[in-house]
């Protein structure tokens, strides 16, 4: 019977995804925001207009920070002619190693080359539908998830009371508890998360300006953002540079950026993380790590940045349930040996 129903979570975890993901930013969100809005009802103003300035908030801030990446890509849009005519001279001179060191012809080489191109034409289409698709969902979650975090941040109450219905048996201290528990660790984790990716994000733009990288802030700022994704964001966001500068500037200049991103990553996950997060979200790496591989294997990208809240919040649940006590327990850090 466990085995089934735990079968049965997970396909419907597959195929409610959409809906679940949405739900599941939203929820986050309207934790991140509860104590703005908290405060501005302490204020005398009313729970939905101060729903909105919260809102509008939040809009303003990913507001100024998509412009100045928009502003950044319009310059690397416009310096692009150049980019391809470096990448071609590393590109002859790639052949001429290639031909000379490994007895390669140019002839073979450009072959393949032609080979390749005409494969990815032919899978041009459904790339562009594919891309297309997921912009187009993009942006629907963009319009869909503010009114969702409205509906969470303007109902917590009923929310409170419709739980204390589900769970008549738990004592509503307990319960309440429980509920300011969950939202102190998610608020933690995402201050926390937001502040490292600021961090990383300075780090990587002084790294990158001091090698020469072109775009040093565009790069530096888009490799903090992807920290979003756990472990793989930061390589996920170097990696247009480190082409870049493989292409413009030559296999050194690369390995110098794949060596700072490497102490980038070595010092956030040693030190930055563990001081700025610290133990509010005690989950042990192995766990991170299983929950990281179902979050992307059930809900893809969106799950491998809702992994860690998602279990942090189980681990919150564990803990204050007897009977699961012991599943706490394996979520969190193992006590050190004497």
């Amino acid at each position: 019977a466990v085995l089934i129903s735990i079968a049965l979570v997970v396909l419907g975890l597959y195929l409610l995804q959409d809906l679940l993901v949405i739900l599941s930013f939203s929820m986050i969100l309207a934790m991140l925001l509860l104590p703005v809005c908290s405060w501005l009802e302490a204020k005398g103003v009313s729970r939905s207009i101060s729903i909105v300035i919260c809102l509008l908030l939040m809009v303003f801030v990913l507001g100024l920070l998509l412009l100045m990446l928009i502003g950044q890509i319009a310059e690397f849009a416009n310096d692009w002619p150049i980019f391809i005519k470096k990448a071609e001279k590393w590109l002859a001179g790639l052949q001429s190693f290639l031909s000379q060191n490994l007895n390669i012809s140019r002839k073979k080489q450009m072959v393949e080359l032609s080979n390749q191109t005409i494969n990815l034409l032919k899978n041009s289409g459904s790339i562009i539908t594919a891309t297309f698709g997921t912009v187009l969902h993009g942006i629907t979650t963009l319009i869909i998830v503010p009114i969702f975090v409205f509906f969470f941040l303007y109902y917590r109450q009923f929310f409170a009371v419709f739980l204390s219905k589900v769970f008549p048996t738990t004592n509503p201290i307990i319960l309440r508890g429980i509920m300011q528990k969950t939202g102190t660790v998610v608020q933690s984790y995402l201050v926390g998360l937001l502040a490292v990716m600021l961090i990383v994000a300075l780090l990587c733009c002084g790294g990158f300006w001091w090698i020469g990288v072109d775009y040093y802030l565009f790069f530096g700022c888009l490799t903090g953002i992807l920290l979003l994704i756990p472990y793989i964001g930061i390589w996920i966001g170097s990696s247009i540079p480190i082409l870049l500068t493989l292409a413009t500037m030559g296999p050194n200049y690369a390995l110098g950026v794949i060596a700072w991103i490497a102490v980038v990553q070595f010092v956030e996950a040693n030190f930055i993380t563990p001081l700025v997060i610290g133990s509010k979200v005690s989950i042990n790496p192995m766990v991170a790590m299983l929950a990281l591989l179902l979050g992307e294997m059930i809900w893809g990208i969106p799950g491998l940045i809702l992994a860690l809240p998602l279990t942090a919040i189980l681990k919150v649940i564990f803990d204050h349930v007897p009977a699961l006590e012991a599943y706490g327990f394996l979520l969190g850090e193992a006590p050190e040996r004497d």
